[in-house]
């Protein structure tokens, strides 16, 4: 089974094959990363005017005294992947559509050091390290009085290992976590100890975008959305990124959607529209997380451009 090559994504998201030896290099290497270390956070708030402040993992315990933390409010824990920072598409637009919904806490985890390598595996193999300076943190919050109910991470493509990691180690279980669009490379369904899971938080939703390539094709949460099928997206042609960030732009667009609906269905093998097995609302995530809680496959209809969530949906 161990062939000597294997099939793995570069730069920009194109499929390359690399030998096995260069993984188990990397596995290596990635195992030394020293994430204490050169883990960031950047905590945004209202009180901050939108304003990052930075901090190191060791500076975390001054986060209520100084820096506007409010311990009443929910906390949003945001993780960009692979290649990525806390300035990329990802992180700001999340954390800023979070603050316009309300007040609350948004913590965006910035391992740039550790996600900045052309080597996908490398990346790929710090996120056990990184994943366990965020669950220190989380269980600093806790520590602090924040109910585990009022945090939740969401995290793209390798972002949502790290999320799920964290949450299989932190002393309570957290509110939720949302996968945008779980990475799939060197990660196996077989292997739920080592990926995000259905159980690493109280509620746990997954959203497909390419599937079968960069992402994964496979129930893994505790809901899972599969957008116009979960493998290819419209307006994004032959190019697998595209497909994959639009899992944030789903994700982002669904936080203030009004009357927009995603179809049941049974099971991945029988993925369309038509499905009639329900319906659930997308508007605005807590009221899905609430309400959703039952769980299951749902197909979602976007638009090929912004705003991908136009009004009506699968509304038939």
């Amino acid at each position: 089974e161990e062939q000597n090559f294997v099939r793995l994504p570069d730069q920009n998201g194109e499929f390359e094959i690399v030998s096995r030896m260069l993984v188990h290099e990397s596995r290596r290497n990635g195992s030394t990363f020293e994430a204490a270390k050169y883990v960031k956070f950047r905590f945004f708030a209202r009180s901050n005017n939108y304003q990052p402040v930075e901090l190191r993992f060791d500076q975390i315990q001054f986060l209520p005294d100084h820096h506007g933390f409010k311990m009443a409010l929910p906390t949003k824990i945001l993780i960009h992947g692979w290649l990525g920072s806390t300035d990329s598409e990802v992180i700001d637009p999340l954390a800023k559509e979070y603050l316009d919904q309300g007040d609350v806490n948004v913590i965006a985890v910035d391992w740039e050091k550790g996600a900045k390598t052309l080597l996908y595996p490398v990346a790929r193999y710090r996120v056990p390290q990184v994943a366990d300076v965020v669950a220190a943190t989380i269980d600093k919050l806790l520590e602090f009085g924040q109910s585990s109910d009022q945090i939740g991470m969401v995290g793209h493509s390798l972002g949502a290992h790290i999320a799920g990691l964290a949450g299989k180690k932190t002393r309570q279980k957290i509110g939720y976590i949302v996968g945008l669009d779980p990475a799939s490379p060197l990660f196996r369904v077989k292997k739920p100890h080592e990926r995000l899971a259905a159980d690493d938080a109280q509620y746990v939703e997954v959203i497909h975008t390419n599937g079968k390539a960069l992402g994964f094709f496979k129930n893994i949460g505790t809901t899972d959305f599969y957008p116009n099928g979960g493998t290819s997206q419209p307006g994004c042609g032959w190019s697998l990124s595209c497909s994959h960030q639009r899992a944030v732009d789903y994700f982002k667009e669904s936080l203030k959607a009004k009357g927009y609906f995603a179809n049941r269905c049974a099971d991945v093998d029988n993925l369309h529209a038509e499905c009639s097995l329900g319906r659930v609302e997308l508007g605005g995530f807590e009221a899905r997380r609430l309400k959703g809680k039952p769980g299951g496959v749902y197909f979602v209809h976007t638009a090929p451009n912004k705003p991908f969530l136009r009004s009506g949906g699968t509304t038939r």
